[in-house]
């Protein structure tokens, strides 16, 4: 089937930085944490917040199909290396530290060695939320980019991107649910379709066009998704979610683009984004575990209320803030340099 080409009429030359990306990194980041806080206070979760982390899924698929498409895969590779790996393994190393010191925990080498590959999310469900619950989107992400690595050079057929995605989602479900694995199939599995909705919408914005066929591939990763709602009741509805709430986003921002007090808390939106890799992996444990340790071994309170709890929640975000920009402009200083360039944008 020849299909249909599509051509944006007002496309983004590659390698443009967008501020709206960084902002919209910043809302994702707000979602998490109101969700994360909400889960220490005892809130009912009817924001739903944690669709925060499918916003960050999407994003990443947005900029790498407009970034890093044309890498070679070494490059790429090194890349996206030295942006994950440094700021988790510092992540890593203080809660293993914390985690000895504080709660006695000794863990198992294999647990260790799997959570310093970063792939312990695809091992035995013990370590997926173990050392720290938010560390499994290492695994998830490292997933996306091996994927990525082998269609980024088929962007232009998006239905088959996306025949490819459905595919990957319902494989990985079907293999949890052999394992019997359930939490990662709620935490990691219903969000790989985001991943390939960001790449699409990320290649629609560049100035060559796309291919829209709905050949055999497409098909049959629509299929699997089907199949997968009718035999488990799991639906991926995180995939419609992010984008619903983004496109709000989007919206609102119109608005408060126009007006200096708008700016200012967009302004916060972005600044938030820059360091929201860093506070998703530090500030869970923080603001719930050891905000109650603190409250137990140094106030000598041992079920603290709301309040208290509200308290320590506002410190330990402050500290997880300093900590999160501490951690990456180091990480950036010494590694940034390491870094091939990337391609550089097209003129206008």
């Amino acid at each position: 089937m020849a299909g249909i080409l599509l051509q944006n009429p007002s496309p983004l030359p590659a390698g443009t930085r967008l501020r709206e990306v960084d902002e919209l990194k910043g809302w994702a980041m707000l979602l998490v944490l109101l969700y994360h806080i909400g889960g220490v206070l005892g809130w009912p979760n009817w924001l739903h917040g944690e669709v925060g982390v499918d916003v960050f899924v999407i994003i990443s698929g947005f900029t790498l199909a407009r970034s890093s498409a044309q890498l070679g895969w070494k490059d790429f590779v090194l890349r996206r290396m030295l942006r994950i790996y440094p700021a988790y393994w510092i992540a890593l190393g203080l809660f293993l530290y914390l985690s000895w010191r504080f709660y006695a925990v000794e863990r198992d080498g294999l647990n260790i060695t799997l959570h310093v590959l970063g792939v312990h999310g695809f091992s035995l469900p013990a370590y997926f939320s173990d050392i720290n619950d938010s560390f499994w989107f290492i695994s998830l992400i490292l997933l996306l980019y091996a994927v990525f690595l082998g269609v980024r050079r088929h962007l232009d057929d998006v239905t088959t991107v996306l025949g490819v995605g459905f595919l990957l989602a319902a494989g990985v479900t079907w293999a949890y649910l052999a394992a019997g694995h359930g939490g990662a199939i709620g935490h990691l599995a219903v969000r790989i379709p985001s991943f390939f909705v960001g790449l699409v919408a990320g290649r629609l914005t560049l100035p060559e066009p796309v291919r829209i066929r709905f050949n055999l591939m497409f098909a049959v990763g629509m299929l699997a998704l089907v199949y997968l709602g009718f035999r488990t009741n799991i639906i991926m509805f995180y995939a419609f979610a992010a984008p619903a709430l983004m496109a709000g986003f989007l919206v609102v921002r119109r608005t408060l683009v126009k007006h200096p007090d708008g700016r200012f808390v967009l302004s916060g939106f972005a600044l938030l984004g820059v360091y929201s890799y860093e506070i998703f992996l530090f500030h869970q444990p923080l603001i719930r575990d050891y905000n109650r340790l603190i409250w137990g071994s140094t106030m000598g309170v041992d079920n603290p209320n709301n309040w208290q709890l509200g308290t320590g929640i506002a410190l330990a975000l402050l500290v997880t803030f300093l900590i999160s920009a501490i951690v990456h402009r180091l990480t950036n200083f010494i590694f940034s340099r390491r870094q091939p360039d990337a391609p550089a944008a097209p003129p206008a």
